[in-house]
Order: structure tokens, then sequence, then C-alpha cells
């Protein structure tokens, strides 16, 4: 950290009666007032806090929010009522910068009159179930106002209320296999022509083959790791819906498969396979949004890419408080607010499994539709992301999908 430091010269003389002692004693107390005043002029360092991270900057007004840039925001409602008041901001936390902030629309910006719907919407907003909204929704903003009823009224709108669209439950699960480098079982005996991580590839491939011809399965994907001695090179990633498929049944069969294709007598090496179900709990899409309840296969583009981060906590220690501050822990705040736009990040979803005992596992798998043409911009936010020493972020790369 770099340290500046100024001094001031004042062009007023200090007029002292006394002799040469006097004007000692007056110059020293004018240097003492000096740096106090230099000192009060500035703010102290403590006050501005989250300074020593590399992303976060210290509070501004909101005024100096007038970049221009695309913010994030709710998912808006009707919009047929007649105050003509701007949507809140979304999370605001200070002393910090809020994450999700937008400029006020112009006063000649017409209100939409046509019905919103998820093919009409314009901006970004949070998908978060019902069921999970108590837990998941942003730690300082308030819960949405419930519609209103014959017993309790109608219900005024607040300033910090915010719009919801109610969308249909699809109705999925996801289950997520993360498999580390496979090690050789004999080291003294392996060729040095060997390619385990080839081994692997194809294994892993077969399987996601076997699942897509029993089509128990919504969608799936294969995503391999762009970086060398990866801790998951490969991560295999199935949709399941829970309408058409038991979704403990789907893991049994998908842990057996497993052990049987990665058989290390067989292979003559063996690796760690973390196969576990998970369902997604919140999510911050961009428009536009006709994929949200279909498979990964129609948002692939052939410059697709993954930035995926894997948590681990004790039991126990997924509390409502860690929960409702899963922007920050999870990196999904400096994701969206750091990420270069040339990238095309689609959404940003937390998955967090759904065993009801033992250590919670949780997902942060954020998309981008070009992030293969700006690759190097990724990878400078990858290692801010590391640096924090929490959970595992790696880019990966769709190889194989149906």
């Amino acid at each position: 950290m770099n340290l500046m430091f100024r001094k001031n010269f004042s062009t007023e003389k200090t007029v002292s009666s006394g002799g040469g002692g006097g004007k000692a004693k007056g110059a020293l107390g004018a240097g003492r007032n000096a740096k106090r005043r230099d000192r009060d002029r500035y703010s102290c360092m403590e006050e501005h806090h989250y300074r020593t991270h590399l992303f976060f900057s210290a509070p501004r007004a909101s005024t100096q929010y007038n970049d221009g840039s695309e913010r994030c925001g709710p998912v808006i409602g009707g919009g047929t009522g007649s105050d003509p008041e701007p949507p809140q901001p979304l999370v605001t936390r200070d002393p910090s910068v809020s994450l999700m902030r937008w400029d006020k629309p112009p006063s000649t910006e017409r209100r939409r009159t046509e019905p919103v719907s998820l093919a009409t919407l314009e901006r970004d907003c949070f998908v978060i179930p019902a069921h999970a909204l108590d837990r998941f929704l942003p730690d300082g903003v308030p819960l949405p106002v419930p519609p209103p009823t014959p017993e309790k009224g109608m219900t005024t709108k607040t300033q910090n209320s915010l719009s919801i669209l109610e969308v249909a439950d699809p109705k999925l699960c996801i289950l997520a296999h993360l498999m580390s480098p496979l090690e050789p079982i004999e080291p003294i005996l392996e060729s040095p022509l060997a390619k385990p991580l080839t081994k692997q590839k194809t294994a892993a491939s077969e399987l996601l083959n076997d699942v897509a011809h029993a089509n128990t399965a919504v969608g799936g994907m294969l995503l391999a790791n762009m970086e060398k001695n990866a801790e998951f090179p490969f991560i295999a990633y199935y949709v399941i819906n829970t309408t058409q498929t038991d979704p403990l049944l789907f893991y049994n069969n998908m842990r057996s498969a497993s052990l049987s294709k990665f058989d290390p007598k067989a292979m003559r090496y063996s690796a760690a396979h973390t196969l576990d179900l998970y369902s997604e709990v919140a999510m911050i899409c961009r428009p536009p949004f006709n994929d949200l309840a279909g498979g990964p296969k129609k948002s692939h583009t052939p410059t697709t890419g993954f930035i995926i981060s894997v948590y681990k906590v004790f039991e126990g220690d997924d509390g409502e408080r860690f929960e409702r501050n899963w922007l920050y822990w999870t990196g999904a705040r400096m994701l969206y607010r750091h990420l270069p736009h040339s990238v095309g990040m689609r959404k940003i979803a937390l998955h967090k499994s759904v065993a009801a005992h033992g250590d919670k596992m949780y997902l942060l798998v954020c998309e981008c539709a070009n992030l293969l043409d700006d690759l190097s911009g990724a990878a400078m936010l990858v290692t801010a992301l590391r640096a924090r020493l929490c959970g595992y972020t790696g880019l990966y790369r769709p190889i194989q999908t149906f």
C-alpha cells in the first residue's frame, strides 16, 4: 500500500509579539494544528470498510451511480399503478456499496401497459423459490408484500416493497458428479505413455450417454476444467424432472453406474467421486428467460463457459443468517459486479444439497454465453475469488450435452 503525504504551505505568516522563543513556540503550535487539520480533512482509513479487498470500494453516494451500466433489478409486476415511483435498490447495505442498483428512469418514460411475463421482461432479476424465500432472500431486502385478501384488507405499497412476478415451479432437481483426478493403483508399473485424463474423459462420456439413452433426465452435460492440475477435472451435471423421475432412485442408479464404470480393478486407476442431489435455491437471471425450465443444451453456444464454485459447510452451520448473506461468501456479488460484459453472463445460480443429515454442499454456477471469447477477463476474476481462500473455483467448458 502506497502512502501519499501532503504538506500545506500557508501564504499568511504567523505574527508573534515575543522574542525568538515565542516565535519558535508559535511555529511549533502551528505545525501541530496544521497536522491536526490535515488529519481531520481526510477520513480515517478504518471508516472505509472492505478497503483491503481487491474489488470492494469505499462508500459512495447514490448520486454517483450514473455510469449507465447495466444493473440488476427484481422481477417486475404488472406496473399499472398510478404512482410514478422508480424501483428501489434491491440490496442496500451500509457502509459498503450496494450490490444492485439501477439508475432513476427519466420522467418522460412511460409505464409498461402490456402484461408482464417472462418473455417480455427486460431487466435482470432474482428468481427464488417460495419455500426458500425466507432463507435466501438477500439480507437487507424486505420481504415481498402479500397480495390483498378480503380478510386482511388492501395492502398499500410501501417504499421498499418489491415488484413480483409469480412463475410456475419447474419441479427440477440437480445431480452433480464431481470427479477428482485419476491416480494409479501401482505407480511403479504405470506406463509412461498412459493418459489417465483421457481415460477418465472417455468413461465419463460413456456414463453421460447411458443416462441420455435411458431418458431419465431432462438434460445433462459433461464439463471439463480448462486448467491443469485441477482438483475436479470433470463435473457431470444432470437436470431431473421430479414429476417424471424419482430423484433418490436416480441418485442410487447413478452411484451404482459410476462405481462400475470407474472400477479400479478394470481401469487400474482410482479417484474420489462426490455425488449429491441439489435444489436450485436462488438465481440471478438476465433476459431472455426462455430456458429456465429446460435442460442445459437449449442455451449452449460454441463459446459457452461456466465459472463453478464448490463450498462445503459442517452440519448445523447452514443457518438463516449465513444463507441470507450468500451473495457475499459465494462470490456472486463479485461476479455480477465485475464480470466483463463481453463474456455475456446469463445467470448465476446457487444450488444447495438436499441431504437432511451430514455436511452441506453448495454449488455456485455462473453461465456465460461468450466466456471462451474473453477468457482472460474471467480468469483474472477467478484469481481474485481464490484469493479469499474460501471454497474451490474453476473455469469449465461443456464438452458433451444432451
